[in-house]
């Protein structure tokens, strides 16, 4: 998808859907924020553990190697 595609179906949204919208997605991300948080104060067991905190934090094993690193 575009921009002039979201463009174009977010026109077509009345002001209060809109304003729906951006509260459903400002709680979206709150929630991402408090996982990774949360993810990142326990330290990891396991291997999937591993895989979920870099997931979380939208990173493959490497990135969160390096993220890690730079702490």
């Amino acid at each position: 998808m575009n921009n002039s595609e979201v463009d174009n179906q977010l026109g077509t949204l009345s002001l209060e859907q809109l304003n729906s919208l951006q509260e459903k997605l400002k709680l979206k991300a709150a929630e991402k924020k408090q996982a990774i948080k949360a993810a990142s104060k326990v330290p990891p067991r396991s291997q999937s553990d591993i895989e979920k905190l870099a997931e979380l934090q939208g990173l493959d094993l490497s990135g969160l190697m390096r993220e890690i690193s730079k702490r």
